[in-house]
């Protein structure tokens, strides 16, 4: 699922395969969320406003990101 989820949000991927992805995405919650979380991103990415992020949101980030920083340099 995640090896096509760009050709399938690439408007000229083939029927096939968008009607393969649809019907995965009716039976699992994940994969919509998922989607759903890419198809925002690219919205906001290509929009030229500026999103203000609730300070809570911001704070809660900067945490996760430290955390997997720090995960990733004990991996290395």
């Amino acid at each position: 699922m995640m090896e096509q989820l760009a050709e399938f949000l690439d408007k000229d991927a083939r029927a096939e395969l968008c009607r393969t992805i649809e019907q995965h995405l009716t039976q699992c919650r994940d994969c919509r969320f998922l989607v759903d979380s890419v198809k925002k991103t690219i919205v906001l990415y290509q929009s030229d406003r500026e999103v203000e992020v609730p300070v809570v949101v911001s704070a809660q980030l900067q945490a996760a990101l430290a955390r997997e920083y720090c995960a990733a340099q004990k991996r290395d």
